[in-house]
């Protein structure tokens, strides 16, 4: 594997523009008192620093305090796999470098090689075999969209990531529980994330409060073993997605996602192949690229078992943006399958696997698919 490049987390913005954790602890604080003080906010800002209070508030768990105190951090060249960690454990704000709409450069002499020559294809491919679109700039998107599979998971990219002094906390005690596990993994893809763990690890680590860490059992929510399929007024389920589909689905923050296999030392790789190349010559070529690459490295085209769980109202609106000629090609065939197993137990549902344009809803973007054929598209 190629060596890490070098990533930075930079505080860039924070409530009350504080900038130590003892600024946030004196913040914490004030947000603490109001619970039990006459006085107004403006009143309790004046009242010195009471370690005895603040140490109070964290022994006994009482820990929502600290959640008032958001720090949003730059994070440049981080890692794909670490970005996907931090945006599987919610509550969060980011924003993240598109792959879909940029073209990628940060990356292994290998990746590049086939990153540009599938590039060049699908902008090929798309024009010869999807009359629909006629805006280059739009072939170029989709282009892109698919020769990231080609990419290592690993990746540097860069975000913007918001989340509270308790959340952070409670991310850099868990990270800090699996370092050494993952460490000592034989799965590849565990040890090469804790690489990526230590090194936020060493740029967060001032923000460290002793005290505030998880008084519960929740863990680390990015690895979790199957779950019983189940579809009602909530659900559970699992099915086949990549990195890049993985990625996608976090979006979707009231729902949760974790991997459940397909990550085992001793298990063959297996990608995710774009319908517009399948029973095509060009499969077995695009198989044959991935291989290459996970000879050394884990392609973000590496098909995972995922599980998911959630509630129908959530789905719905998982289903109202994804159900699209205006979303990734995969999360929209995954989506739309599990939509299917839905509607088997629930018929309703069934109404509520089409494009939003074609259930009344307002779409202000120009799309090429024109709702009908947003759901059959190669692309």
């Amino acid at each position: 594997m190629g060596e890490e490049k070098e990533f930075e987390i930079k505080l860039v913005a924070s409530t009350g523009n504080l900038v130590s954790p003892e600024d946030a602890t004196r913040f914490a604080q004030s947000a603490g008192r109001i619970c039990y003080s006459e006085k107004d906010w403006d009143e309790l800002q004046e009242e010195k620093l009471s370690p005895g209070l603040t140490n109070h508030l964290r022994n006994c768990g009482h820990h929502s305090p600290f959640e008032h105190v958001h720090l949003t951090f730059y994070m440049k060249g981080i890692p794909k796999a670490l970005a996907m960690l931090l945006n599987n454990e919610r509550p969060y704000v980011t924003s993240e470098k598109s792959a879909r709409y940029t073209v990628m450069k940060d990356i292994e002499p290998l990746q590049r090689e086939l990153y540009d020559k599938w590039l060049a294809r699908f902008i090929e491919l798309v024009e010869r075999k999807v009359p629909e679109v006629t805006d280059p700039k739009h072939r170029q998107k989709l282009a892109q969209e698919n020769a990231r599979y080609m990419t290592s998971v690993f990746t540097p990219t860069k975000m913007l990531h918001t989340l509270s002094l308790r959340k952070l906390n409670e991310l850099i005690f868990e990270l800090e529980r699996v370092a050494p596990e993952y460490q000592e993994s034989r799965e590849p893809f565990k040890k090469r994330l804790a690489e990526a763990i230590n090194g936020f690890l060493e740029q967060t680590r001032q923000w460290r409060v002793e005290g505030l860490n998880n008084r519960t059992e929740r863990r680390l929510s990015f690895f979790r073993p199957h779950a019983k399929e189940y579809f009602g007024d909530v659900y559970s389920t699992f099915s086949a997605m990549s990195f890049a589909c993985l990625a996608q689905a976090h979006r979707h923050r009231t729902i949760d996602y974790g991997i459940s296999g397909g990550l085992e030392s001793d298990a063959t790789p297996v990608f995710f192949v774009p319908p517009i190349i399948q029973d095509t010559p060009l499969s077995a070529e695009w198989q044959q690229d991935l291989e290459r690459i996970a000879e050394s490295d884990i392609p973000q085209g590496q098909l995972l078992s995922v599980s998911e769980t959630g509630a129908l109202e959530d789905f719905r609106s998982k289903m109202i943006l994804r159900l699209c000629g205006h979303a990734q090609y995969e999360i929209m065939r995954n989506t739309l399958a599990t939509a299917r197993k839905y509607a088997q137990q629930m018929p309703e549902v069934k109404e509520w696997a089409r494009p939003k344009c074609q259930q009344g809803m307002k779409c202000n973007e120009p799309c090429v698919w024109r709702g009908e054929k947003a759901l059959e598209r190669i692309i």
